[in-house]
């Protein structure tokens, strides 16, 4: 069985905080078994890591994850797609671009604004809304 890979982006992350066995561990879990780990960006991590208690449901989701480092190329790739997009969230991009070059869905709580940058580029990149 062939299973699409997953980037997560910063809504992915809250959302399971809220919901630590809910629908985003769940997908995690299923690519994970189909042997598809899923994307976190390092920028998404960033962006939300914090290091509270409070945030054990998603440490223990970075467990599932790959971790993709915010390198040289990516940050230029964002910084092209911002440009374009007329946009400023770097994680945002960052996302658009792992999906992109990865060939993974999103799972995201922020369709427009991960839609918006998809498009900028011509590209559909699918977006799972959680």
């Amino acid at each position: 069985m062939s299973t699409r890979g997953l980037v997560l982006d910063a809504g992915a992350l809250i959302h399971v905080q809220g919901s630590p066995r809910g629908r985003v561990y769940g997908a995690c879990r299923d690519a994970l078994d189909a042997g598809v780990p899923a994307l976190l960006p390092a920028v998404v991590l960033a962006q939300v890591w914090r290091g509270t208690a409070r945030q054990a449901p998603v440490s223990m989701l970075r467990r599932m994850c790959r971790t993709l480092p915010f390198t040289d190329d990516v940050a230029e790739a964002v910084g092209r797609l911002l440009a374009i997009a007329g946009t400023a969230d770097v994680a945002d991009a960052a996302v658009v671009i792992a999906a992109v070059s990865q060939n993974c869905a999103v799972l995201t709580s922020d369709p427009g604004d991960l839609g918006k940058l998809s498009d900028a580029i011509g590209v559909r990149v699918p977006l799972v809304v959680v």
